[in-house]
């Protein structure tokens, strides 16, 4: 059972608001030493219980049934407290009670942000556990996500995703964090383009642009410091080396910059 728990002295280094009070999960802290014991913990507390026959575990989230599955959770100390930030990953059940399987079907993500207390696992923010993301009925791969320090004490993802159709290639990163107590995206930065499904021989010249994205460890105070694209190839050799990109307060978002949008030819 969910109960809450006002801790003396906290202020909230996730997003912009002063903590307020915490929702302490179910879930004892000493099981962040067991990820089997971990695992079946977490998604017991925010879905529901493990189907042995489908290999996931079953929750309603508004009118959809999901079924869900362990994605990553990585560990990050803030403040001396061990922060736990997980990804779960599964698809809304069709009419069938199948996965859809098309290009423009998502699948649907999980966002938890859980912080050690004496006794248990507190909710520091979350998502609506059910967000769209992904295509073919499935969300990115685990290795497509990274947890990464934006501003000073407050960490988010950063997710990869990619889109090919009749023959090119877009993709770009996600930004998710915490505003309060609620994680959101914060914005989708294209980093890559290429043609090379559509190019060649009598059908053009090929071209293939591609971007990482980075933290800046130089950043200044602000709670979503600038990230950084820094390029990793280029058919166009007068494309920038890196290309700095601010967080918009006024849109709370990341944005793609007109720079980089010109260097992957858009």
């Amino acid at each position: 059972m969910i109960r809450l728990f006002f801790p003396l002295l906290c202020l909230l280094m996730l997003g912009f608001a002063p903590a307020r009070a915490q929702v302490l999960t179910s879930i004892p802290s000493a099981v962040a030493d067991d990820p089997k014991a971990f695992w079946g913990a977490v998604m017991e507390e925010f879905y529901g219980s493990y189907d042995k026959r489908r290999k996931c575990w079953f929750g309603t989230v508004g009118s959809e049934k999901l079924c869900m599955r362990p994605h990553l959770v990585s560990t990050v100390s803030i403040n001396n407290t061990p922060v736990h930030f997980v990804a779960m990953a599964g698809y809304a059940q069709d009419s069938d009670g199948g996965r859809a399987e098309c290009h423009g079907c998502s699948g649907k993500l999980g966002l938890v942000v859980l912080q050690q207390t004496n006794e248990r696992l507190a909710v520091v923010a979350r998502n609506g556990l059910a967000d769209d993301v992904g295509s073919w009925g499935t969300v990115p791969p685990e290795e497509a996500f990274r947890v990464v320090r934006l501003g000073p004490g407050n960490h988010g993802w950063l997710m990869e995703f990619y889109y090919t159709g009749q023959g090119y290639t877009e993709g770009g990163v996600g930004v998710f964090g915490a505003i309060g107590d609620r994680i959101v995206d914060l914005g989708f930065i294209s980093t890559h383009s290429d043609n090379e499904g559509t190019c060649g021989e009598d059908l053009g010249v090929c071209y293939r642009h591609s971007y990482e994205i980075l933290t800046d460890p130089a950043a200044s105070g602000a709670r979503f410091g600038d990230l950084i694209a820094r390029k990793l190839e280029s058919t166009n050799a007068a494309a920038p080396e890196t290309i700095r990109i601010p967080f918009a307060e006024q849109d709370l978002k990341y944005q793609t910059p007109a720079a980089l949008e010109a260097a992957l030819g858009n």
